[in-house]
């Protein structure tokens, strides 16, 4: 008889628990289908200024954007039929944007975080070329509402292919060049112009100084940006930024400086 007992027992308390249990999945599941059925109140808009504060593309376009692909704002569409990775996908195809999450939050609020891409070299070539290469190489148009103040390539530049860092050409020797020079406080500031002769030498100008400084192409940057950067903070103390017309960098292991010519 108490066999029969705690049999009829354990059957209760499974019983109890298989409730219990459908209960949660039901409650659970009508939650999920709340939740589905509600719709977007409000889209908030989370731009990442760049370093200087600046914007190249407003929220105002990002909205006309999404306005003309969905012909709405997005407010007052159900949950379930966002689709959220199309959204991101439509926003990446602005030059200007490197980065997009949307998410939807616990108040049905749609969440879109934009980050923009950071110019670092304009190209004003000699065939009329004008456009901005960003901290990956990738080419930008020139921004209607800002203009980053970045080095800038002229001369003979060599013409912009997607694969321009993977061979030898002015453009690659420029865009390495300036890499490596933000990478030092004093160089980053001091860089302004870079031109591209025709024999492919490249001839760095700066903001402090009227001398050039002949730098080549990008074979053995690192030692040359080492040897200008030595240079600015131990040998200027010595030669001083008005004795100086020309630094060059091409020949291994020198630094050889050129006095103007006295009149």
């Amino acid at each position: 008889m108490k066999w029969n007992k705690d049999r009829s027992l354990l059957m209760l308390s499974a019983i109890g628990w298989c409730s219990v249990a459908f209960l949660f999945f039901m409650g659970a599941s009508a939650a999920i289908e709340d939740k589905a059925h509600k719709t977007i109140t409000k889209v908030d808009y989370h731009l990442m200024h760049l370093t200087d504060g600046n914007d190249l593309i407003t929220v105002d376009e990002i909205k006309r954007k999404i306005l003309k692909a969905y012909d709405l704002d997005l407010v007052g569409v159900e949950v379930d039929h966002l689709d959220l990775e199309g959204l991101e996908t439509i926003l990446l195809e602005e030059a200007f944007i490197v980065s997009v999450a949307a998410y939807v939050d616990s108040r049905e609020v749609l969440h879109v975080d934009i980050s923009q891409r950071t110019p670092v070299l304009r190209v004003m070539g000699l065939d009329g070329s004008n456009y901005y290469l960003d901290i990956r190489g990738v080419k930008l148009p020139l921004s209607k509402h800002f203009t980053a103040r970045v080095p800038i390539i002229s001369g003979a530049v060599s013409e912009y292919q997607r694969d321009f860092l993977k061979n030898g050409n002015s453009l690659r020797a420029a865009f390495r060049i300036v890499q490596a020079a933000r990478e030092d406080e004093l160089l980053d500031a001091w860089l302004e112009g870079i031109y591209v002769h025709n024999n492919d030498d490249l001839w760095l100008t700066g903001n402090v100084g009227d001398f050039k400084v002949i730098f080549g192409d990008d074979t053995q940057v690192d030692e040359k940006i080492l040897k200008l950067k030595s240079f600015f903070k131990n040998g200027l103390k010595l030669t001083g930024w008005k004795n100086i017309e020309s630094i060059n960098l091409k020949y291994d292991k020198q630094v050889i400086t050129k006095s103007p010519t006295k009149v």
